[in-house]
């Protein structure tokens, strides 16, 4: 269940008044992120609340704990109750009870975003970027196409919010249009409209989370509460300064909850090297939510999986010896050893085509993108 709430002072001040309320409730603040509180009663049943400014969302196990949380809170404050969750912070959420689905969206976001760049009756595109562009940056010079005066950098802001939300499938494409923000060119323009025309062929995309009949049994639903990770890389991608780009993602059961794309701060000497540092930074987000889950109740068993592509990478990860081809690489890489050790994460072969994570890396053709979103 979900309930929407707006709290009438914002800021330090009153982020505080509802910290000390919350603890005063009997709720505890997670030390893996501090704008979540969960509350347990003797018989287990779980009461969780989300905190975003001054806006929160109520999750209970029943009708009964959730309408003593909200005496709770209305004795403290004067709230506004907006009833069962249907939008937050700009994504709309669907429940269908009989099925046993959570849909999470942006399809009016999406729409806004069309709207104000006068997008709406584009021609829809399969794909995110064209695989036969190549962008990079320009030499300063004059602008004489007009660039600077076109909304650049408020598209690249608004496919930002979406890509954060429910769009993984446009990462990539924005992780790599924001290294222009700067110096814009007729290309990155042109580039930024065709990530537009793809959302506008794709509006209605959405994150689904389902469960089984089996899951009405708690126990069962716990143990099929398992995260499991991918991690990919493409060796010296960007044209500007051969770096790689990295990628990750994260599911729980067949939804997706974690994804990145992103640039390594160092030039890699080989695909193996840049495999090796795509899943140094993958295990890092692999702690935190394996933190973050424990504390939600959800503790992980047994160490999180995550899948990669590489088999000399993985074979690196699990071997301790100190080879002469390692020295050069940035010691904080070499944690993931540990961890394997310690049994916070396992390593597994996957073929490139069963990765998800490729999504995060390149700029696929049109039947290997749809194929993984």
């Amino acid at each position: 269940l979900g309930a929407i709430y707006g709290l009438k002072q914002a800021g330090r001040i009153g982020n505080m008044k509802l910290n000390d309320a919350l603890l005063s409730l009997g709720f505890t603040q997670l030390h893996s992120d501090p704008c979540i509180y969960i509350r347990r009663t003797k018989d287990e049943r779980l009461t969780v609340v989300g905190v975003h400014v001054d806006d929160m969302a109520l999750l209970v196990d029943s009708e009964e704990d959730m309408k003593k949380l909200k005496e709770e809170l209305n004795d403290k404050f004067n709230l506004k109750d907006e009833g069962p969750m249907r939008h937050f912070l700009g994504l709309e959420i669907t429940r269908d009870r009989s099925a046993r689905t959570l849909t999470v969206s942006q399809c009016q976001y999406v729409q806004t975003v069309l709207n104000r760049f006068a997008m709406t009756e584009c021609t829809p595109v399969s794909t995110p970027l064209d695989t036969h562009v190549k962008l990079a940056k320009t030499p300063a010079e004059p602008d004489t196409s007009g660039i600077k005066t076109k909304p650049y950098q408020a598209i690249i802001g608004s496919l930002m919010y979406a890509a954060l939300g429910t769009r993984p499938d446009i990462s990539y494409a924005v992780q790599t249009l924001s290294q222009y923000n700067s110096q814009p060119s007729e290309d990155h323009w042109k580039a930024a409209k065709h990530v537009l025309r793809y959302l506008k062929g794709t509006q209605d995309f959405a994150i689904t989370y389902s469960g089984s009949r089996n899951d009405l049994n708690v126990n069962a639903f716990y143990r099929n509460f398992r995260l499991e990770g991918y991690s990919d890389a493409d060796w010296g991608a960007n044209p500007d300064d051969r770096r790689t780009i990295s990628g990750y993602a994260f599911l729980v059961g067949n939804g997706i909850i974690a994804w990145s794309s992103k640039k390594q701060t160092t030039v890699a000497l080989s695909t193996m090297e840049a495999e090796y540092m795509a899943i140094s930074y993958a295990t890092r987000h692999a702690i935190w939510l394996r933190a973050l889950l424990t504390e939600l109740t959800f503790m992980q068993k047994g160490p999180t999986c995550i899948n990669a592509d590489n088999q000399s990478a993985i074979a690196l990860s699990k071997d301790n010896v100190n080879h002469s081809r390692l020295k050069h690489i940035n010691i904080r890489h070499h944690f993931i050893r540990e961890c394997i050790l310690a049994k916070t994460v396992s390593l597994k072969y996957c073929p490139t085509d069963l990765n998800s994570a490729d999504l995060f890396t390149k700029a696929l053709a049109r039947d290997r993108h749809q194929g993984l979103t």
